[in-house]
């Protein structure tokens, strides 16, 4: 899984049958004091995250588990939204809005 704070929202008119109830979101990859890094990615929302919110993400084989449909294309997908993260006894804000 990895750490990430939603920085937006991606509008589909049309996606393939069994996504249409899940929003999709741009996501930045943080590390551990909380700054942005890497590339940004789409992943899909199963649990409504929001615009910075600090979001867990899982990538790959278990992102299709996490929708319960195996046969859904998908290679991310949202899992939990982040309330507290401490990391080396240091709190990551999950509260920071993106400029």
């Amino acid at each position: 899984m990895k750490l990430c704070r939603v920085i937006g929202f991606v509008t589909a008119s049309i996606k393939r049958e069994g996504l249409s109830s899940y929003k999709l979101l741009i996501l930045k990859p943080i590390d551990d004091s909380g700054h942005p890094t890497g590339e940004s990615f789409l992943a899909v929302d199963t649990v409504g995250a929001g615009l910075s919110d600090v979001v867990a993400v899982t990538t790959g084989a278990p992102a299709t588990n996490a929708l319960g449909d195996k046969t859904l294309p998908v290679d991310a997908a949202v899992i939990a939204i982040c309330d507290h993260v401490t990391i080396n006894k240091k709190e990551i804000d999950t509260k920071t809005k993106e400029d």
